[in-house]
C-alpha cells in the first residue's frame, strides 16, 4: 500500500511539473486574418480574354489567374523580331565595310577618312540594333505581363473584371484580382503595455483555432494603442501555417497562447 501511494504521489508531481508552463501561459482572444493581402493589377492595356479562377479558389505560386488578349502583342513581337533580324544583317554589312576600308587604307588606296566614316556607320548600325533589341525585350515583357499570375500560394478573395472587359493602366490602375495569403496566416489581438514590453518579434507562440492548437511565431507588436475588437491596446500579430485540412476565413475567432512569462527573456 505504501509503495502504491508513493508511486501516485510521484506521478502527480511529475504531471504538475510538465503541465506547469501551459497552465501559466496567457490565453488571449484573437481574430484570424490573411498573412498578406495581394491586390493584382496589370501594366499593359488589353481586353480580358480568360478568367481561370473564382473567389474561394486556392492557387499556387505562378498559377495563371487572368489572361488578356494576346493577339496584338504577339503581332508586335513578330514585327520586333523581324526588325532585329534586319538590323543584324545591316550590322554585319557595316562590319564588312569597316574591314574593307581598313584593308584599302593599309594599301594606301583610300584616306583615313574613309575608314572613320565606315566605323561611324558601323557604330550607328550597332546602336540601332541595340535599340531594336530593347524594344523586342520590352514587348516580350508586356506579352508575359498579359498573364496575371499568383505571386504566392493564396486564396482568391475577389475578381474585379469580366471576360471582354477592356483594362488600361493609363486611365486608372485596374484591380483584377485580390488574393489572401494562406501560408502563413495571421492571428491578431491586442495586449497591454506590460505584455507588449516583454514580447519580441520571432518569439514562439501558439494559435488555437477550430479545436486545433498550431505552432506560430510572433510577427509584430504595435507601438501605438488601437482597438480591433478586444479593447484598446497594442496590436499583437502571430503568424502560423494552417494544415490543408483546415479551411480558414478572415475574421474567424481564435486564441493566441503566449509562453509562460517566466520563460520570456
Amino acid at each position: 500500500m505504501g509503495q502504491t501511494r508513493s508511486f501516485l504521489l510521484a506521478s502527480f508531481l511529475l504531471l504538475g511539473t510538465t503541465a506547469g508552463p501551459s497552465l501559466h501561459a496567457e490565453d488571449l482572444q484573437a481574430r484570424i486574418d490573411w498573412g498578406q493581402r495581394h491586390v493584382l493589377s496589370t501594366p499593359v492595356t488589353g481586353v480580358v480574354r480568360e478568367i481561370a479562377v473564382r473567389p474561394g479558389d486556392r492557387v499556387d505560386t505562378g498559377d495563371v489567374l487572368i489572361t488578356l488578349d494576346l493577339r496584338r502583342l504577339k503581332a508586335e513581337v513578330r514585327a520586333a523580331e523581324a526588325e532585329v533580324e534586319r538590323l543584324r544583317l545591316e550590322l554585319g554589312e557595316a562590319d564588312r565595310e569597316v574591314t574593307r576600308a581598313e584593308e584599302l587604307y593599309d594599301r594606301t588606296l583610300v584616306p583615313i577618312r574613309e575608314v572613320e566614316l565606315a566605323r561611324i556607320q558601323r557604330a550607328m548600325a550597332a546602336s540601332q540594333r541595340a535599340r531594336a533589341q530593347a524594344d523586342l525585350d520590352r514587348t516580350r515583357i508586356d506579352l508575359d505581363d498579359s498573364h496575371i499570375r499568383a505571386p504566392v500560394s493564396s486564396r482568391v478573395l475577389s475578381v474585379g473584371v469580366t471576360v471582354g472587359e477592356a483594362v488600361s493602366p493609363a486611365l486608372s490602375p485596374p484591380i483584377l484580382v485580390t488574393l489572401g495569403g494562406t501560408d502563413p496566416m495571421r492571428a491578431d489581438t491586442t495586449v497591454d503595455a506590460a505584455v507588449a514590453a516583454r514580447l519580441r518579434p520571432g518569439q514562439s507562440a501558439s494559435v488555437r483555432v477550430q479545436g486545433q492548437t498550431l505552432p506560430g511565431t510572433i510577427r509584430a507588436i504595435g507601438w501605438e494603442p488601437e482597438d480591433i475588437g478586444f479593447g484598446s491596446g497594442y496590436r499583437l500579430s502571430v503568424e502560423f501555417s494552417p494544415p490543408e485540412s483546415i479551411e480558414l476565413r478572415a475574421g474567424e475567432p481564435a486564441d493566441i497562447l503566449l509562453p509562460d512569462p517566466a520563460s520570456t527573456p
